[in-house]
């Protein structure tokens, strides 16, 4: 398990600090690449379940997709 964070922007250019948890792959129960277990955002330093509410699931799934960006980046 992986704990970070990093600086980006959703909706439109609302800029935010998004939490990741990453875990590893476990190919024994038939996961085979990094994943997504926890996110969240958070905005001048506390959590932003407003902004949350206002992401659809393509903007979480980008979201998603640059954590991960961010996550392989940083090894």
């Amino acid at each position: 398990m992986s704990n970070f964070s990093f600086d980006t922007t959703v909706c439109d250019g609302m800029p935010c600090e998004c939490f990741v948890t990453v875990e590893q792959p476990d190919p024994d129960v038939g996961i085979f690449n990094h994943y997504i277990e926890d996110i969240y955002l958070e905005v001048k330093g506390k959590r932003a379940e407003w902004l949350e509410r206002r992401m659809t699931s393509q903007d979480w799934a980008s979201l998603e997709e640059k954590a991960l960006e961010e996550y392989y980046n940083a090894q």
